[in-house]
C-alpha cells in the first residue's frame, strides 16, 4: 500500500489555471453593457414612478375629502360638522402643478383662499401638471372643485364660472411632460372615482 502512495504525484499539473486576457475583457464588456442598460432605464423608471404616484395622489386626495366630508371631521366654524371638504384643481400656470384639499368653511362649494382652510397642499415636480379639465364632456375652464358634505357621499362638482350648479362628471387629465404619459381621473356626481393611465 505504501508503494501506491509514493508513486502518486500530488503536485498540480503544469498547466496553470486562471483567466486569460481575452476572457477578462469579454467579462468586463458584458458587465459594462448590462450596467449601462440598467442605469439608462433607471431615470425612465424613476420618472414613471413619480407620475404614477402623482395620479394616485389625486385619487387619494378625493377619497380623503370624501371621508372628511361624510365623516365627523370638524372644520372650526360655529357649526363645525356642517361644512364640506373638497379638492381644488387648476390648469393655471401657477397652480397646475398642485392640488389643494380644503375645508369649505363658508359653504360656497369653491375654494376661497381668504376664508377656507387648507387641509393639505400636494405639489408635484414641474413636469407633472393638470393638463385639462372636462365637465360633462366639454371644457370647464381653468378651475374645478369637487366637494363632499354629509350625510351623502355624493360629489358636488363646481366651477368658478358657475358654483351653484353641480356637474355630472369631471375628468381631470394629468400629463407628464418628460415621458408624455397621461392619466385620466374621472369623478362622477355619485362619488365614484376612477383612474386610467395611458
Amino acid at each position: 500500500m505504501n508503494s501506491i502512495l509514493l508513486t502518486f504525484d500530488f503536485r498540480l499539473s503544469t498547466h496553470r489555471r486562471g483567466f486569460t486576457l481575452v476572457e477578462l475583457l469579454v467579462s468586463m464588456g458584458i458587465f459594462t453593457v448590462i450596467t449601462g442598460v440598467v442605469l439608462a432605464n433607471y431615470r425612465t423608471f424613476n420618472t414613471k414612478a413619480f407620475f404614477v404616484n402623482a395620479s394616485e395622489d389625486v385619487v387619494l386626495a378625493l377619497r380623503q375629502s370624501q371621508i372628511y366630508g361624510v365623516g365627523v371631521k370638524g372644520c372650526g366654524t360655529a357649526n363645525p360638522f356642517d361644512c364640506s371638504y373638497g379638492v381644488y384643481f387648476s390648469t393655471n400656470a401657477s397652480k397646475k402643478n398642485e392640488i389643494v384639499i380644503f375645508a369649505d368653511v363658508n359653504s360656497n362649494r369653491i375654494y376661497d383662499l381668504a376664508t377656507d382652510t387648507v387641509v393639505e397642499r400636494i405639489k408635484w415636480n414641474s413636469y407633472i401638471s393638470v393638463h385639462s379639465l372636462s365637465c360633462d364632456g366639454s371644457t370647464c375652464g381653468s378651475d374645478a372643485y369637487v366637494t363632499f358634505k354629509r350625510p351623502s357621499a355624493d360629489a358636488y362638482i363646481a366651477t368658478t364660472a358657475n358654483p351653484s350648479a353641480s356637474i355630472g362628471v369631471l375628468v381631470v387629465n394629468l400629463i407628464d411632460a418628460n415621458t408624455g404619459s397621461t392619466a385620466v381621473i374621472t369623478i362622477s356626481h355619485a362619488g365614484q372615482i376612477s383612474l386610467q393611465t395611458i
